[in-house]
């Protein structure tokens, strides 16, 4: 069973087909491209747990999962403890969801994060971002894909910020969280069991604040070797205090000097072609590793495996309107460094401006020597391709 019928599920839907498993995708009825591929649907709100776990029954299914999403996990966790599943349990996929249970847990196992606090009111909010000191990061508490995140430079950016986490959330409150000036970078950990698998830290490409919204990845990491295991050390601290269990979590972290902060940590695979950037750099197949987790089938990871650098990017727009035409120039097309180019959108399409996520219009994924050529190429091969919009 998967939850999500999204662009980013459409790969894991397709790899569970060719493992010779039945499809049974949980969404909505609606314009979701994994609809088209499933073998079965089931027309419910991934969100909606009790919904989810009476279709699990009737499949009797082998294994639940997702990617990509943060808001499907807790319905997989109840999921995971009601039928004796592998994978994590409903506390922990909370906690992973939650915000505020997530920061609340981390404190209290000494995982160093970010200071924070939970707020009620727009007048609360201004009064723990003034303790906290501007800048602050307001953010939903229950949101994925960067969502209801804002960067927060004084009181008079707040009531906006503040309206606009909780406009995408289920929850009445939101978080002030301290804003940590550093690098930014972004680790997919493979769980196996209640052990960390293997570690993949990752370059992250964000929009400008103040909503930073990832639009792509590279591998290798650009990080000194004692930096690097710091995040090592911390991700499998976090792991632990959350308690994640048979899963790919999706890892935030921030580097200011030596320090290593734990900004977020999901019960899911990232989402931003992810998934692609390790299987290429690792040569493991990483959604044919979260399927086997699910099922309790586990796969072995080469540690030894050659480490090939690469790089994707989102092709996106800067305005909303109706896809006029695309220009796809030889040479990007030809180039021998890329690895994929994918349109979501055709002629005559609607499309929005980039703002979150979902809004993408495609991705490109090169390879080159290192992660900063990749990187680089990924830009010039994306702002080759001419897109109009009406």
């Amino acid at each position: 069973m998967i939850l999500g019928a999204g662009i980013y599920q459409v790969p894991l839907i397709k790899k569970v087909k060719e493992l010779g498993y039945k499809a049974i995708v949980v969404s909505p009825m609606g314009n979701y491209p994994g609809l088209e591929i499933a073998d079965h649907i089931v027309n419910s709100d991934t969100r909606d747990k009790d919904a989810v776990l009476a279709a699990a029954i009737e499949y009797d299914i082998s294994g639940i999962l997702t990617t990509g999403t943060d808001v499907a996990v807790p319905s997989i966790g109840f999921v995971v403890d009601k039928l004796n599943l592998p994978g994590t349990g409903f506390l922990a996929a909370q906690r992973s969801m939650d915000k505020s249970l997530m920061k609340q847990c981390l404190v209290n196992h000494g995982v160093k994060t970010a200071q924070y606090r939970e707020v009620y009111s727009i007048s609360d909010a201004k009064k723990e971002a003034s303790a906290i000191g501007y800048p602050v990061m307001i953010k939903a508490i229950d949101s994925s894909g960067s969502r209801g995140v804002t960067k927060v430079a004084n009181d008079d950016e707040v009531t906006d910020a503040f309206r606009e986490a909780l406009a995408v959330s289920k929850a009445s409150s939101v978080i002030v969280e301290q804003f940590i000036d550093g690098y930014e970078v972004g680790a997919q950990a493979l769980v196996s069991g209640d052990r960390v698998d293997k570690i993949f830290i990752h370059n992250d490409v964000v929009t400008e604040p103040p909503i930073s919204v990832p639009i792509g990845h590279s591998l290798p990491v650009k990080l000194p070797k004692n930096v690097e295991e710091k995040c090592v050390e911390v991700i499998n601290l976090a792991v632990k205090a959350i308690g994640l269990k048979n899963t790919v979590a999706n890892v935030d972290l921030m580097v200011c000097g030596s320090e290593v902060y734990i900004l977020e940590i999901g019960a899911r695979m990232g989402a931003t072609c992810l998934p692609e950037n390790i299987s290429i750099y690792n040569g493991v197949n990483i959604y044919e590793y979260l399927i086997g987790l699910a099922v309790g089938k586990p796969l072995t990871i080469d540690s030894d495996a050659s480490k090939q650098p690469n790089a994707a990017l989102l092709i996106r727009s800067e305005k909303s309107g109706v896809v006029e035409s695309i220009e796809i120039p030889a040479h990007v097309q030809n180039h021998p460094m890329l690895i994929d180019l994918k349109l979501d959108v055709g002629k005559g399409e609607h499309v929005n401006a980039f703002k979150v996520g979902p809004d993408r219009l495609g991705h490109v994924i090169v390879i080159s020597d290192t992660s900063s050529k990749a990187e680089l190429l990924a830009q010039e091969l994306v702002s080759a391709i001419e897109i109009i919009i009406k």
